[in-house]
């Protein structure tokens, strides 16, 4: 099995009590509020901000307009607005669920938590054949609404390193690093341990925790700008992506896992996780990243509503 992770979380500080601070913490702490309420009406308040998000969210809502209707020119106007309005009632969801992710009852009970029972998993022979392989195991969890979940539900099967983006907010990025810090019993010790999310710029701690043989999460299919990325076919349409999967197991030799978590019923969730790579990485970045683009579009196809069209994936200039 992979071995721990080591810990190195993330620290309070006063500025965060500054007035211009005040309106995060009013919506932090509504959703903490929220939190202690029964999961059936938090899911009920979940589908309400989302029907208020599509109705004041007017810049994401025409992005993740013409995303749909770049990927599904097939649908007509009436069933691309239909999923539109789906895809917001999801992403209200994905507001409750962070809340469920970054103070559940696993932070208390870790050993036996009660977001245990909200899961079901398939696929669970192929992250534990991964874990048994002695290398590191690159899991990739692409933007799904349901991905702060994910995240708990596949900390329930392996220890990990979670790669985030660094926020600009100052406290927005605490806050989620805090959340994302996942507490794990450490076996050795029987202690309590926290283990810090990894800035998505820190490439060399990435390749460290792999070459310890460690799991690392990776949400690999947003937007790439920056040098070094290449361009390709994702869900038909040419697309700035990142090749760092691909980098990142030919420097590391660790094998590379996709898991996708589906939202089912009410909060209620399947998380798949698939083979192994094979014969990954090959000999061209631009291959190996249309390689994993295609095990995306065939998720998105199969759980459109749930994939996260208010990003700008394919760099949209008029709107």
């Amino acid at each position: 099995m992979a071995k721990k992770p080591t810990s190195n979380y993330p620290v309070f500080k006063a500025s965060f009590l500054c007035p211009k601070y005040w309106p995060l913490w009013l919506g932090i702490g509504f959703l903490r509020i929220i939190n202690f309420l029964p999961y059936s009406i938090q899911y009920q308040i979940g589908l309400a901000l989302g029907k208020l998000l599509f109705l004041i969210s007017k810049k994401r809502r025409k992005i993740a307009a013409k995303n749909i209707q770049l990927c599904f020119p097939e649908l007509a106007d009436n069933e691309q607005q239909k999923l539109l309005k789906e895809h917001f009632k999801n992403l209200g969801m994905t507001m409750i669920e962070s809340g469920i992710a970054w103070w559940g009852d696993y932070r208390k009970n870790p050993e036996n938590p009660k977001e245990k029972s909200l899961v079901s998993y398939k696929g669970l022979e192929h992250i534990e054949s991964a874990l048994d392989s002695g290398k590191g195991v690159l899991i990739l969890s692409p933007h799904f609404t349901s991905l702060e979940m994910t995240g708990l539900f596949v900390s329930f099967v392996t220890q990990y390193h979670p790669v985030y983006r660094p926020h600009n907010n100052e406290l927005m990025d605490y806050l989620i690093r805090t959340g994302r810090s996942i507490p794990t019993v450490n076996q050795e010790t029987g202690k309590l341990e926290k283990v810090n999310p990894i800035a998505n710029s820190d490439t060399r701690q990435m390749l460290k925790v792999l070459k310890r043989g460690e799991s690392l999460v990776l949400l690999p299919d947003q937007r790439y700008r920056s040098k070094g990325r290449v361009i390709v076919p994702f869900c038909g349409h040419d697309a700035k992506s990142n090749p760092a999967t691909s980098k990142i197991a030919k420097l590391t030799d660790c094998l590379v896992v996709t898991v996708f978590g589906r939202r089912t019923e009410g909060i209620k969730y399947e998380v798949e996780f698939l083979p192994a790579m094979q014969d990954f990485p090959g000999e061209s970045l631009e291959e190996d990243t249309i390689r994993l683009h295609q095990l995306y579009e065939e998720e998105i196809k199969r759980n459109p509503t749930q994939y996260l069209w208010v990003h700008n994936r394919w760099d949209l200039k008029k709107l």
